[in-house]
């Protein structure tokens, strides 16, 4: 079954959006945690085996859990080690979580991604 991509709320509380694992439908991020990186907040990149990857960075995402040893070999941006961040639930891979000196963000697989709409609004 495909996740549900509305959001459903406690009384009183304010309706969010937020990007859910497309696998499980795990809230992992919600938009306006949406972080520029080299001025951008978007990127494509090529890994070593020449898959590529277009990502989205993120200052947090609580519903990845960053997995492996760190490690600073092909690292995407400079100054960054790299972890693999899969999804806190069913733990399919969702992209990296890069940590600097200066900042510590995730860099999330844009297809491995869905984003819910709050109530009212079109899917």
């Amino acid at each position: 079954a495909r996740p549900s991509r509305e959001v459903t709320t406690a009384p009183g509380e304010a309706p969010h959006r937020a990007l859910l694992c497309a696998a499980c439908g795990h809230e992992v991020t919600r938009p306006e945690a949406a972080f520029s990186v080299g001025g951008s907040h978007a990127h494509t990149f090529m890994n070593p085996g020449g898959f590529v990857f277009e990502i989205a960075c993120y200052r947090e995402a609580p519903g990845a859990v960053p997995a492996g040893p760190s490690s600073a070999e092909w690292s995407w941006f400079p100054g960054h080690v790299w972890r693999a961040a899969l999804c806190g639930a069913c733990r399919t891979h969702l992209g990296w979580s890069f940590r600097g000196e200066a900042a510590h963000f995730f860099g999330l697989v844009r297809e491995r991604l869905t984003e819910t709409s709050a109530p009212g609004e079109p899917s």
